[in-house]
């Protein structure tokens, strides 16, 4: 998937924009990565933070993947994501 990145306290306007050009924003915290946002998500309200899926996991072993089956699957390379991908 072709992603950008956005911060938790964006609007959900700056989101809408953004998403013209990309499949998904993968939404960040202050030091950590917390969601991901499509556009299907933005009727949700309230900024990207509060209306990102929160069904990811970072960087998971194989085993962690099929026990969680996660929504998103995100793959960092020194702490930068570098891949977004449908989970199980």
């Amino acid at each position: 998937m072709h992603f950008s990145t956005i911060g938790a306290e964006d609007s959900l306007d700056e989101a809408k924009m953004r998403l013209k050009s990309v499949d998904a924003l993968i939404v960040w915290g202050d030091d950590i990565i917390l969601g991901v946002l499509l556009e299907e998500h933005l009727s949700r309200g309230g900024n990207c933070g509060s209306a990102c899926e929160l069904d990811i996991l970072v960087d998971p072993s194989v085993e962690k993947n099929m026990i969680w089956r996660p929504k998103f699957i995100i793959t960092t390379d020194d702490g930068e994501p570098v891949m977004l991908s449908h989970g199980p």
